[in-house]
């Protein structure tokens, strides 16, 4: 798929992200649990948190770089892996805690899952944690430590 530019985008401007960027959008109808879960992603990863609209996946900004397409599964989130427009991964979480930070913040995503992090961390700042082998972790805003269960 080939991805034109348009309209300048925003994060064009001086000073704006530049590659590599990770961006992270939701579905078009996503829950409130799958937003906020998308916010702390982008926040932890030091990415940007971008509603999707009406608009697909092929306009500016979300054709370059990294993008994480977050929605809601059964009772956990899908986690679709795009670089440069090309499907690197599609993850499935199947459950989701939101609890609060016990502690101070941690930048980035930890995993202790060796299959998630080989998977993750060319695209992500991901790090070991063979504290946590069944999970993502991140700290996310406003105190909170969110984690996405991985299946056996």
């Amino acid at each position: 798929m080939i991805c034109s530019r348009g309209a300048p985008s925003p994060l064009d401007a001086p000073g704006s992200l530049q590659d590599p960027m990770i961006l992270v959008t939701t579905s078009r109808k996503a829950d409130p649990l799958v937003r906020r879960t998308g916010r702390d992603i982008a926040f932890a990863a030091g990415g940007t948190y971008l509603t999707r609209g009406k608009g697909g996946l092929s306009r500016p900004p979300f054709c370059d770089g990294t993008v994480l397409v977050l929605c809601r599964d059964g009772g956990g989130i899908r986690m679709q892996l795009l670089g440069r427009m090309q499907e690197l991964a599609v993850l499935r979480f199947i459950s989701v805690k939101v609890e609060p930070r016990p502690g101070p913040l941690r930048r980035g995503l930890f995993t202790g899952n060796p299959s998630l992090f080989s998977c993750l961390s060319p695209h992500l700042p991901l790090s070991r944690d063979e504290d946590i082998p069944d999970s993502l972790v991140l700290d996310g805003v406003q105190g909170r430590r969110i984690s996405l269960g991985v299946g056996s």
